[in-house]
């Protein structure tokens, strides 16, 4: 349980870090190179693992040595916090971009309607909007890595 908490508030802690340092500064394209990386990694840890599958190799079993199994857990946890983090900022930066890619889409594009509703309601609280996302994405992630923490047994 002390180790759970521990991990859950500096899990906690990556992710505000990464929010408002990252993904808050540099939007998406630092974001995307990091997402992009992830996928990558994951998709050859995936295939990787089916492979020793395949070869009849096992990790675990269920006979095994406690301290192994709760090792194992922390990693996967670990890898899965790590994945969730990447991934809310990723979407935060997606909603940060595409706010700013419909603003200026409708400035340039569309200037003829600006003053209609609901065109003229986003345009005067983008980022209230914006923020809004990023608010529920951050407390969601926090919610999230709670739950892997506290709840998720593997």
């Amino acid at each position: 349980m002390i180790v759970n908490t521990v991990m859950w508030l500096l899990s906690s802690a990556a992710l505000l870090t990464w929010i408002f340092g990252i993904t808050v500064k540099r939007f998406f394209a630092t974001n995307a190179k990091y997402f992009g990386i992830l996928l990558v990694v994951h998709l050859a840890l995936s295939f990787t693992a089916i492979m020793l599958k395949k070869q009849g190799v096992v990790v675990l079993h269920k006979g095994d040595n406690p301290l192994l199994r709760e090792v194992v857990t922390l990693f996967l946890k670990s890898y899965m916090a790590l994945v969730m983090i990447i991934m809310t900022g990723f979407m935060i930066a997606l909603v940060q971009r595409g706010a700013q890619q419909m603003t200026r889409f409708h400035t340039t594009s569309n200037a003829a309607n600006l003053h209609r509703h609901p065109l003229k309601f986003y345009l005067r609280h983008e980022s209230t909007i914006v923020q809004t996302y990023r608010l529920f994405f951050t407390f969601g992630g926090v919610y999230i890595l709670w739950a892997l923490w506290f709840k998720k047994d593997f």
